[in-house]
């Protein structure tokens, strides 16, 4: 996950967001194991040290609870900077401490059904406009094979529909 996150985050691309705030999200999704936490914390350690090390000017991390239905519902909290540096007893943990969902956004009859998107509205659509309404730089989807399908047509849909505002990093568990 660290050769993926440098090959995306590269010092050429850091620079693009060195005098920013970046907006971090996460969320994980499909079935529990036992990395998800360990992700999380991971993440959220090479997040603050990017701050700390100046790489970039400011930071927020976001997680959306309950995977892709807590995007759809905007249902997330912030973490607050002075509970990163305890983030690493995450590791410790199994299964996610944001809790996971089987929803996937291209499934639209069942977004519809469980009230997770509008009749007539796509949940991609939906789920795009929640990251964007929360000024979401670089979403983490952290799961399975369903949750890095889900990310990458997130991923597709967010660059031919808004510009690429949003970089939807899948982490496989």
């Amino acid at each position: 996950p660290r050769a993926l996150l440098e090959e995306k985050l590269s010092p050429q691309n850091f620079q693009q967001f060195k005098m920013s705030t970046i907006n971090v999200g996460m969320m994980t999704s499909g079935g529990l194991a036992p990395c998800l936490s360990s992700s999380i914390a991971h993440l959220v350690h090479y997040w603050s040290e990017a701050k700390r090390t100046g790489k970039i000017a400011g930071l927020t991390i976001r997680m959306y609870r309950d995977g892709y239905k807590g995007i759809l519902l905007g249902d997330s909290f912030m973490v607050a900077e002075e509970t990163w540096e305890h983030c690493h007893a995450l590791h410790d943990l199994g299964g996610s401490p944001i809790g996971n969902s089987r929803v996937k956004l291209t499934n639209v009859k069942d977004c519809v059904a469980r009230g997770l998107a509008p009749e007539g509205v796509l949940p991609i659509e939906v789920a795009s406009q929640q990251l964007i309404k929360d000024k979401i730089n670089v979403i983490h989807t952290i799961g399975g094979d369903d949750t890095n399908c889900q990310a990458a047509e997130l991923s597709k849909y967010l660059l031919e529909q808004h510009n690429g505002k949003v970089t939807v990093i899948g982490m496989p568990k």
